[in-house]
């Protein structure tokens, strides 16, 4: 198996892996954030995409080709946590919710998720309250069910 590395000048990095029987698989990482993959049967051919992803759906997959997906059992809660994941979310420069704060942008009344925490350069903000205002670049730290997190995406990026 081999890995090629190109970055597209306004459009992300492509990622290239040719495998000895045959066929090349190519992820296409965009600067917004969305994933692309393709398949051609080698590399003069012209690849067919395969499918299109948010960056919480690529993580998803990430963990399963790792072998680190993990869907709790709950035993004595009777599924209350089921769907509860944590994940880490940065807002880009161009976010529509940098600037508001997390009650302007009506996070949890249109995601169905909870920010339990802001990463802000070298501090933390826990449990931040609905006035805390949302900045560029910030990593925020939010727990909810993965069709939360795509909609918490879309909301990030506009």
């Amino acid at each position: 198996m081999k890995v090629r590395e190109t970055q597209l000048p306004g459009v992300g990095t492509r990622y290239q892996v040719s495998f000895a029987e045959s066929g090349v698989f190519t992820l296409l990482l965009h600067n917004d954030g969305d994933r692309e993959a393709f398949w051609s049967e080698d590399e003069d051919s012209d690849s067919e995409r395969l499918f299109k992803t948010t960056e919480s759906q690529a993580r998803k997959l990430a963990e399963i080709f790792d072998g680190t997906y993990f869907e709790p059992v709950p035993e004595d809660l009777e599924n209350v946590f089921q769907d509860a994941r944590i994940r880490w979310i940065a807002v880009p420069v161009n976010s529509p919710l940098a600037g508001k704060t997390i009650r302007e942008g009506k996070i949890r009344t249109q995601t169905n998720a909870s920010i339990i925490g802001i990463q802000r350069e070298t501090t933390t903000v826990s449990n931040p309250s609905p006035d805390t205002q949302i900045r560029a670049d910030d990593v925020l730290v939010v727990v909810g069910s993965e069709d939360a997190f795509e909609t918490l995406e879309e909301l990030v990026t506009g």
